[in-house]
């Protein structure tokens, strides 16, 4: 059966960045749905934020026909001296034939019986596609959607155009009132007339053509390369932010990279909030001059047909009106101490039934300096820090950057003259941010963002806040990441059930207390300690360990990740080692013998051999006396 290429784009008002993945996902998935048995080849999804498009190579060109039998009784009772009978008649009035329809085949048991036949399948790939595109398009997933006109459609945002093309030719069918087409429609601001495409290499020839680069991955290397280049004209080096050019790729349809300034009074600020402020406001790129930061900016413009110069001032205006905005922040600030600034957080609620973010601050405090000890940090910078951690929130520039927290705590601390080790430790604390972030690396910072993830922990376990599924508003599970996090980087060997213990004495019921949990003590703490422990055991999962390895290690107790960790490496090294399957069979073994056995106890000196012998005292026993050395089994 001859095949060829199938495309579907959806042409539509700038979508937001966030939409675009989703939806585009959703586009080629529900394309191949529809596409079910018919013979294809890969797909390619290509996407601006004005259009999503999806590519099928080598499609058949109609759905194979497939026959299936409904088998009936055997012929000996269907049909006698060549009539059919009443069981033939009744079992296709049954199935919905007519008895000429019916046909004689092997059963399975290898005897004659009647059958009934359907076919399905046959349709042609165009007739599949202009089924199903309303459907699918109007589906594809989003967050929020819109409605728009007088139709009563809703989508991400309102779309204009649905080309649908199977070997060149146009598939006629409508979505939303809009009739299909074969012809592309390219930049906003391009004037050139619609042009016809086919397959992938012509969509995408057809849109370079009108200043559109529909390969996401070939728009982002662009301005990568774009960037580095207009940074080397002006003397510097771009800063690259992974995260911020994913970002940008998916806000133009054909990137221009251009360099501003802005005014050097401005570079006294402090370099990260100058940085975040860039990030946030006007998605620019900062640049550097031998490590420091300099007053050259790089932005991406989405106008190939603009006045370069004065896209680039109109972008400096911008981003100096929000640099005045954050100077301005930053200079109010100061004014007031970072511990008065703390004084707010009475007013601001934590978690329902858990008190104020002021109650959470000072419990982190207590506990930090409780913990102190056992991270080798001192404890009274572990308080001070802990008493400290929260009260940026509620200043000018964490409201205008919440991203901040902790940084402007760290600058705002030593604006007070507060010890650099506390300050240190206050910014150090909400680390690590994310799966890829490193962990705080003074004993300060450490024991502090011990200290806020285990009350978070006890506090949201205590009130029975437990993660279910893939829920989890509290965020629970990436709390107890940072905790496993902070103990492999302390390079100190604590028990996790001393750490929980720690943390719930901060909702004991006492004088002063201003929450309590009423909930059963040895209950919370083993339902933290093991949840820790999950975390755990799927962190090693996914870094490559063997599961039954990891099982194994974790179902033999023990509360101390560092140790927990080893002992999982040394099983692990154990398993590539020759003898080790002889290992498993003796163990195995063992258990076979005792398992109707209920104690662990054994004489030593029924091990008479010598073999026998070496191995009872490996397992600490001694010749003539009952023994404990082995668990029961």
């Amino acid at each position: 059966m001859s095949s060829a290429d199938l495309l579907i784009e959806v042409r539509c008002e700038e979508l937001p960045v966030s939409m675009i993945g989703p939806a585009l996902d959703g586009l080629e998935s529900g394309l191949l749905a529809l596409l079910k048995g018919v013979e294809h080849g890969a797909a390619r999804a290509f996407s601006t934020p004005r259009r999503l498009c999806v590519v099928v190579e080598g499609v058949a060109g109609a759905r194979p026909v497939e026959d299936r039998y409904v088998h009936g009784p055997n012929l000996s009772v269907a049909k006698k001296d060549g009539a059919w009978t009443g069981a033939a008649l009744g079992f296709a009035k049954k199935n919905g034939v007519g008895v000429e329809e019916l046909v004689e085949i092997d059963g399975p048991k290898g005897d004659q019986v009647i059958a009934a036949r359907f076919s399905a399948g046959g349709e042609t790939t165009p007739a599949l596609i202009a089924g199903g595109l309303e459907a699918l398009i109007l589906g594809l997933p989003f967050k929020k959607s819109m409605r728009w006109g007088s139709g009563a459609a809703r989508w991400g945002r309102p779309f204009h155009q649905v080309i649908a093309v199977y070997g060149g030719a146009r598939i006629d069918a409508t979505v939303a009132g809009i009739t299909t087409t074969d012809a592309v429609i390219g930049h906003r601001l391009s004037t050139l007339a619609p042009g016809p495409v086919a397959n992938a290499e012509t969509y995408l020839a057809a849109l370079r053509d009108r200043h559109v680069l529909a390969d996401r991955a070939e728009r982002r290397a662009v301005i990568r390369e774009g960037l580095a280049a207009v940074a080397a004209g002006r003397g510097v080096e771009v800063a690259l932010n992974e995260a911020l050019i994913d970002e940008v790729t998916d806000l133009v349809e054909w990137p221009v990279p251009l360099a501003a300034t802005f005014a050097e009074e401005l570079l006294h600020l402090p370099p990260r909030l100058l940085v975040e402020s860039m990030r946030v406001n006007q998605r620019v790129f900062p640049t550097l001059r031998d490590g420091q930061l300099t007053n050259v900016i790089l932005t991406v413009s989405n106008n190939p047909f603009g006045d370069a110069a004065l896209i680039a001032e109109g972008n400096k205006r911008v981003l100096a009106a929000r640099f005045y905005d954050a100077q301005f922040f930053y200079a109010e600030d100061r004014k007031t101490p970072l511990a008065q600034h703390g004084e707010g957080l009475v007013k601001m609620r934590w978690v329902k039934g858990l008190g104020t973010m002021a109650d959470k601050q000072e419990r982190i405090g207590t506990l930090a300096q409780s913990l102190a000890s056992l991270l080798g940090a001192d404890p009274l910078v572990a308080f001070q820090a802990g008493s400290l951690a929260k009260a940026d929130l509620l200043t000018l520039m964490v409201g205008e950057f919440p991203e901040l927290q902790g940084h402007m705590g760290r600058l705002y601390a030593q604006n007070d003259g507060l010890d650099a080790k506390v300050a240190l430790a206050i910014e150090e604390h909400y680390l690590p941010r994310f799966a890829a972030d490193g962990p705080p690396t003074s004993a300060a910072g450490q024991t502090v963002g011990l200290a806020d993830r285990l009350d978070t922990l006890a506090g949201c376990f205590g009130i029975g806040l437990v993660p279910k599924g893939s829920a989890d508003p509290q965020g629970l599970r990436r709390a107890a990441n940072g905790v496993l996090a902070i103990l492999f980087a302390s390079g100190r060997p604590v028990p996790l059930t001393a750490l929980v213990g720690a943390a719930l004495d901060g909702y004991e019921a006492r004088e002063g207390s201003a929450v309590v949990i009423r909930r059963d003590r040895a209950e919370v703490m083993a339902q933290v300690t093991q949840f820790i422990l999950e975390r755990l055991r799927a962190q090693l999962k996914d870094e490559g360990y063997a599961t039954e390895l990891v099982d194994a290690v974790l179902s033999a107790g023990g509360d101390e990740v560092r140790g927990l960790l080893a002992r999982v490496d040394a099983l692990a090294t154990l398993a590539k080692s020759g003898g080790f399957g002889e290992l498993v069979q003796l163990v195995k073994r063992v258990q076979n013998i005792s398992k109707d056995h209920d104690s662990a106890v054994y004489d030593a000196a029924a091990l008479a051999r010598a073999r026998r012998a070496r191995l009872g005292r490996g397992a600490g026993g001694r010749p003539g006396r009952g023994q404990r050395g082995l668990r029961p089994l």
